[in-house]
């Protein structure tokens, strides 16, 4: 009863404090200054205090039986052995590091001594103990160990459906809400909140379309059983995800043909007011030669996959795509966008205007054949010099050309070369990383890891996994990163069965004012480790109705400019390295499927 009463009297005071600061002069200033002192002593309670790279690292959820199995040590060993968890037999006896990386990605830490053990093949659960003292958390070998992973990220996509309710029998937890149809534009439906804010963006829904057709093309996966609304239609559990996010591309096409660039959310209150169906409406964004030519590639494509389940959604779709290439045509010199929500806004770029134009015509090359768009692929070719995203679209365009079979031969094959010399560039960064991790440090370096070895190395194992075994080796060493296989040996995805440390905490509007636990839905992929986090993304102890915390100034994970590279993430509210992102969650589902494939191989 007494620890009862202080804590109803604890949070009163916060409440108390809280109304204080919403006042002004002198209380506001004293209250906000109590607030600050209060949340910050709290948070800093919440410290874990560990030296970095306190364990081996190697992913948590596991490894196929088949495959490639590494980890990283901060300290050199003999020899390591690997446990049974169920009885704590020795399975496994490893000699000494099968190389070393030299590294200044890890502060003090300058050298990595790496172990092999790809001998444990059978199914269980193990952790690895090196004679150095160093033990790591503990994974699973087995053909199904990505089965749930890749569930988790796919089922994300449910989570951040837009106009639509969230409701309990498909939620799988606390994360609900009702609809917020009401809130859209007229006419338009469906698509998906772009991450931990509200919007829907073309660039980024386009990008993640683009990964989920390609999914579905690459794996073919038949499961019916998601638990999402369309679940037992008949037509697999990715396609149905998919059509939502082409549905709001539907929506959004204009009557000239031309597509819009966004559905905009502009007014935010208070971090942790925010939710779908309290927001004000949405604004539609303009028609723009960008969004377009995003669009025409995606649905032109969409129409070869869904013809075999939906013929008439199939038809919707190329047909949308042909109305929107006219326009396209007519106004094939523009490079335009808009300025409503302008955070993809790339106004009167010709480069990137041209890496559109080529995706939008390698998609109706695909779907109809007919050699006016081979002719304007390469009238708008840019050669593949850097890797794809929702603004380079190059090398999205240059995986449906391959698949095109009006393809010009000959550019197919410089088409091959070229991918197959930046699968070798993918290997050779990975070889230099501590983690194997191949990618580029920057905002979202986990989802461009993704899309460096998705576009890359997934595509040459995938050509032939026998003679590029280093590929499929590259491509599932990005999956081992992202779960746990890294300096912080942080989980990178939430909500995963069997891992020991993940991310818990996402920058989210939604989220934060549902104050649901645990927090996150399960399945969410994280921004990464950033190397320039934005001064901007600080704490606000004095947050009202919440503390904000940021990469900056959160005393539970204090950083600095000293953190070392690959540790500048915090598991929190910042939104420079923790938010997510849907570009980047279809580039991780792809992974995940194709690790999935991976495990199944004999």
């Amino acid at each position: 009863m007494k620890r009862t009463t202080t804590v109803v009297a604890a949070l009163a005071g916060i409440a108390a404090l809280g109304a204080l600061a919403l006042a002004s002069g002198f209380a506001k200033r004293a209250a906000k200054r109590a607030l600050r002192h209060w949340n910050s002593r709290n948070r800093f309670a919440m410290r874990v205090v560990e030296s970095p790279f306190a364990h081996l690292a190697a992913s948590q959820v596991g490894y196929g039986p088949s495959m490639s199995k590494q980890f990283s040590s901060a300290k050199e060993f003999g020899g390591f052995r690997a446990t049974r968890e169920r009885d704590g037999a020795v399975v496994f006896v490893g000699g000494a590091p099968v190389r070393s990386v030299k590294t200044d990605l890890l502060g003090a830490i300058d050298k990595v001594w790496i172990g092999d053990f790809s001998g444990l093949d059978a199914p269980g659960r193990y952790r690895i103990d090196a004679d150095n003292g160093d033990t790591s958390f503990p994974f699973e070998i087995g053909p199904q160990v990505f089965d749930q992973p890749l569930r988790a990220v796919q089922r994300w996509f449910y989570y951040q459906r837009a106009f639509t309710t969230i409701d309990a029998a498909h939620a799988e937890g606390p994360w609900v809400h009702p609809s917020d149809a009401e809130k859209a534009p007229p006419g338009v439906r469906m698509g998906w909140h772009d991450a931990g804010d509200l919007s829907i963006y073309s660039a980024s829904l386009n990008t993640a379309l683009f990964w989920l057709l390609e999914a579905y093309s690459d794996f073919r996966p038949a499961d019916d059983a998601t638990n999402i609304p369309e679940s037992g239609n008949g037509v697999p559990d990715l396609l149905d995800e998919a059509k939502w996010g082409l549905e709001w591309l539907l929506s959004v096409q204009d009557p000239s043909g031309g597509f819009r660039n966004v559905t905009c959310q502009e007014q935010y209150g208070a971090y942790g007011t925010n939710t779908p169906n309290s927001v004000p409406p949405y604004k539609p964004g303009e028609v723009g030669t960008l969004a377009t030519a995003r669009a025409v590639g995606n649905l032109a494509y969409a129409s070869t996959i869904f013809r075999a389940y939906d013929p008439g959604f199939a038809d919707r779709c190329l047909q949308a795509a042909a109305r929107g290439y006219g326009h396209l045509k007519q106004h094939w010199s523009e490079n335009s966008d808009g300025p409503t929500c302008p955070a993809y806004r790339a106004d009167g770029n010709a480069e990137l205007g041209r890496h559109a134009r080529m995706f939008a015509a390698a998609g109706m090359l695909l779907a109809a054949g007919e050699s006016r768009f081979r002719d304007d692929f390469e009238e708008s070719f840019v050669d593949l010099q850097y890797d794809p995203s929702y603004h380079h679209l190059n090398g999205f365009a240059a995986q449906l050309y391959l698949r095109a079979p009006a393809g010009n031969p000959a550019r197919k094959r410089e088409l091959r070369d070229r991918l197959r010399a930046l699968a070798a560039s993918s290997r050779g960064d990975g070889e230099k990383h501590p983690f194997g991790w191949a990618t580029r440090y920057h905002w979202g370096s986990i989802g461009a890891a993704f899309t460096r070895s998705g576009s890359y190395n997934v595509k040459a194992c995938l050509d032939d996994p026998f003679a590029n075994a280093a590929d499929c080796n590259q491509a599932l060493a990005n999956v081992h990163y992202a779960l746990g296989r890294n300096l912080l040996q942080l989980c990178y995805v939430s909500g995963l069965p069997g891992t020991t440390r993940s991310r818990s905490w996402a920058f989210h509007h939604w989220l934060a004012a549902l104050r649901a636990r645990p927090h996150d839905f399960p399945g969410m992929v994280a921004g990464g480790p950033n190397p320039a986090p934005d001064p901007n993304d600080g704490s606000k102890p004095d947050g009202w109705p919440l503390p904000v915390w940021g990469y900056w100034g959160d005393p539970a994970f204090p950083r600095d400019g000293s953190t070392p590279l690959d540790g500048r993430y915090t598991d929190n509210d910042s939104w420079s390295t923790n938010e997510v992102s849907v570009d980047w969650q279809g580039a991780a589902l792809y992974s995940l499927y194709f690790a999935q494939w991976a495990a199944r191989r004999r």
